[in-house]
């Protein structure tokens, strides 16, 4: 497979040649892609510390969300511009954005600062996913791509797993803030290995139109929707015509950018790959896992440091069977595709499972045993880790070679959309079925940054129980929520037609 030519794939490569292909980009975008999958779960055992430093419970999902809207929003431009103007330079500067950006949040004294840095990164960290899976895209034919993308979702999930971990232990020795400090060496290594990157002619030499109305109107509708979504129940109560009011105005604004989008040569999403059926229902099933795998890896959390009394670094540790049970799924996942050229069966299968566990986490969260829980919670991940492996693939081959860059962005769209989403409502549900101990819980969040959340230990057993017996309640609505959500996935799932790799 010559190097000049990637993706002119020969009819039959010899297995040489396709190891010879992935191994050629893998290593240089490997740390791109670990850096952009951590950081989006980093925060999860770190949140509580960072509201006992900076304030502001309520608005504690934006530290989330506004990374995740941020790549929602920068995701497809980054895959416009890669398809113009070289999928590797445009990771580099994504690299360079990232990691100054991380430098902002290590060394800011506000939250709504903070949430602000936090968007900045996520500006880069979109670059840093979608760019990384369409250069191995572009350089490994799609029969063998589906064993390949198996590493690279378990990559994914890996670096997942290791988030939790590793943000539990840098806030409970060192400081919250050495959670984002991290990412400077990580972001040095990463350039480094990227710029090994072999450097490849562009397919679209045509000059480029930056489609700023449509980014625009992208950017102000989504971050309407979802300030709206994290606002009900508390900034706005439910009775509240401005909560309507902001929810209406993000539906108008998206409809627009939609009828905008059908109607411009270089749009910034591409709509008309959207409407096809296949790429549109595979990348709703996405949301669906994204909002179920992010609300789960970054409330579990705050429950087991709240409600149970574990430590900062034990509660990520916890995570372990949730992220590790993704990480092997997707890779053993990815080895069927690869084996069988069966595509749709497994999403389906997986969020089924995963409806399944939470469902039980739901019944049984309350006074059950943390052992329970876990395995539950192993059985959810499971289920998840099927999901993204196969679908990538169909929407990747649904989308063509010219559109290849695109087709990974809508996938990067949808995770993100889908978390964000996740996220914020899960963290407005929380907010509102505890708030009635948000004086208490205030008061209480500095102990847990500094005793490790062995702070319960301390409190009269009559208090300790009324705030363990609120935290089950609302976490047994959350993890219904979250069984609603996989269900509507794997309900999508089954209707995505048929889909088979020919070798």
């Amino acid at each position: 497979m010559p190097a000049e030519s990637p993706g002119a794939w020969s009819p039959q490569p010899t297995p040489a040649e396709l190891r010879a292909a992935f191994f050629r980009v893998f290593p240089g975008v490997v740390g791109a892609m670990f850096l952009a999958a951590i950081d989006q779960t980093i925060l999860a055992s770190a949140l509580p510390a960072i509201v006992a430093s900076l304030g502001g419970f309520e608005d504690l999902s934006w530290v989330v969300v506004a990374y995740l809207l941020a790549t929602t929003i920068v995701a497809p431009l980054y895959g416009h511009l890669g398809d113009r103007f070289g999928r590797k330079r445009m990771l580099m500067s994504a690299l360079v954005l990232f990691t100054v950006a991380s430098l902002a949040c290590a060394l800011a004294p506000t939250l709504w600062l903070l949430v602000l840095a936090r968007g900045l990164q996520g500006m880069g960290g979109g670059g840093l996913m979608t760019l990384s899976q369409a250069l191995i895209s572009e350089n490994v034919p799609p029969r063998e791509r589906a064993r390949f993308q198996g590493y690279f979702a378990a990559m994914f999930a890996t670096a997942s797993t290791a988030g939790p971990v590793l943000g539990g232990v840098l806030t409970q020795y060192l400081s919250w803030r050495a959670v984002f400090l991290i990412n400077l060496p990580l972001g040095g290594v990463a350039a480094f290995l990227a710029m090994r990157i072999p450097r490849h002619p562009v397919d679209h030499p045509a000059p480029f139109h930056a489609d700023i109305v449509g980014t625009l109107l992208f950017a102000i509708g989504t971050v309407s929707l979802l300030f709206g979504l994290s606002s009900a129940g508390h900034r706005f109560p439910f009775a509240d015509w401005r909560l309507y009011g902001v929810i209406s105005f993000a539906i108008a604004t998206l409809a627009g950018f939609i009828a905008w989008e059908k109607r411009i040569a270089d749009p910034v999403v591409p709509v008309r790959l959207l409407s096809q059926p296949v790429i549109l229902r595979s990348n709703t099933v996405v949301m669906c896992f994204a909002a179920a795998l992010f609300a789960s890896i970054l409330y579990t959390p705050l429950y087991l440091q709240l409600g149970r009394g574990f430590a900062i670094g034990t509660s990520g540790l916890l995570l372990l069977p949730l992220t590790l049970s993704t990480a092997t799924a997707a890779l053993i996942t990815g080895r069927l595709i690869a084996r069988t050229g069966e595509l749709t069966r497994y999403p389906k299968r997986g969020l089924l499972l995963s409806t399944v566990a939470f469902a039980a986490l739901a019944l049984t969260v309350h006074g059950a045993p943390t052992w329970i829980v876990l395995a539950l919670l192993m059985l959810a991940g499971g289920g998840l880790g099927c999901v993204m492996p196969s679908t990538q693939i169909i929407v990747q081959e649904a989308g063509g070679r010219a559109a290849l860059a695109r087709a990974v962005a809508s996938m990067a769209v949808s995770r993100a959309i889908g978390g964000a989403v996740g996220v914020a409502v899960v963290g407005a549900l929380v907010f509102v079925l505890v708030g009635r101990h948000d004086t208490e819980l205030a008061r209480l969040l500095p102990q847990i940054a500094e005793s490790g959340g062995t702070f319960l230990e301390a409190l009269p057993e009559a208090q300790r129980a009324t705030i363990a017996s609120h935290l089950d309640y609302a976490f047994e609505v959350v993890f219904f929520l979250i069984a609603a959500i996989t269900a509507i996935g794997a309900t999508l799932a089954s209707r995505v037609p048929t889909q088979r790799l020919a070798r």
